[in-house]
């Protein structure tokens, strides 16, 4: 029977979470903090450690685990917006590791101790989870550049007030301008938040005729609206609200042919984009 210390364990345990929180990080393409990090992997290693001492084997239950992974994914990357998706990749990553270090372990002949430790070498282990990482970070990377493509960096000036968002590039979007002739580019009422006053945001979220007719009021945007009508699924035709804005800069460079329309509604539920090119 091996003998199993605690300090090994706890920092075997250390290092490999550190590694698999790293990896769900270039998964999600999200920046890190090492800090953070070693504390969410310290509290699974603290864990681990627990788990060699039979009354706590009782804490070595699915349901215990995934509440673990749950508290560690939470003190790594904090209360983010794309939490549970997070949770869900360190999950997956973690059961990739799992198995790459299965796979190793039966490729060197060597057998698995037990469901609470690794009885393999260090440079099996080591290895294994060098080209688990590898090959995570080389097919992910490859796909989150696929999807920052779509994702468009927006700069607009209406009126004196400059906001910056990122738009997503949808090639079934063919909304035009039957006047000019020009597309329209939505954006949802967050972004426009920050180029109207509340004055307009309050009739826009209820009527797009009270829209106009707030607009009337002003000076400075009088004649600035204009109605556009459109349709989309679940929508019959209806009409969107559209300006010239005074700049617009996509991706860094300037766009003069393009309108802007406002719609009632946030866009994107996960706030990755607020506007639609």
């Amino acid at each position: 029977m091996k003998t199993v210390y605690a300090d090994e364990m706890f920092l075997l345990n250390l290092i490999i979470n550190y590694f698999i929180l790293l990896a769900t990080a270039k998964l999600c393409a999200l920046p890190f903090s090492r800090a953070r990090f070693a504390a969410s992997a310290a509290a699974g290693s603290v864990y681990s450690v627990c788990l060699l001492f039979p009354p706590m084997q009782l804490l070595a239950t699915p349901v215990m685990k995934l509440v673990l992974g749950f508290v560690m994914t939470l003190t790594a990357f904090g209360a983010e917006k794309r939490l549970f998706r997070l949770y869900l990749a360190f999950l997956a990553v973690s059961a990739a590791f799992g198995g790459a270090v299965y796979a190793a372990s039966l490729f060197a002949g060597q057998q698995l101790a037990g469901r609470l430790y690794i009885n393999v070498s260090l440079r099996v282990l080591l290895l294994s989870f060098a080209v688990c990482y590898m090959a995570l970070t080389l097919i992910f990377k490859r796909l989150a550049g696929r999807q920052a493509r779509a994702l468009v960096p927006v700069s607009l000036s209406f009126c004196g007030k400059t906001a910056e968002f990122s738009a997503l590039l949808d090639t079934g979007n063919e909304l035009y301008d039957p006047v000019s002739n020009l597309p329209v580019m939505v954006l949802d009422i967050g972004e426009a938040e920050k180029l109207l006053p509340e004055t307009l945001i309050a009739p826009l979220r209820t009527d797009v005729m009270a829209f106009i007719s707030a607009t009337g009021t002003s000076e400075a945007y009088r004649t600035r609206f204009r109605l556009v009508p459109y349709s989309a699924v679940g929508v019959g035709i209806s009409l969107l609200p559209v300006f010239r804005p005074d700049a617009l800069r996509l991706q860094g460079c300037e766009e003069k042919n393009m309108l802007v329309g406002i719609c009632a509604n946030k866009i994107s539920g996960s706030g990755e984009y607020s506007a639609i090119l």
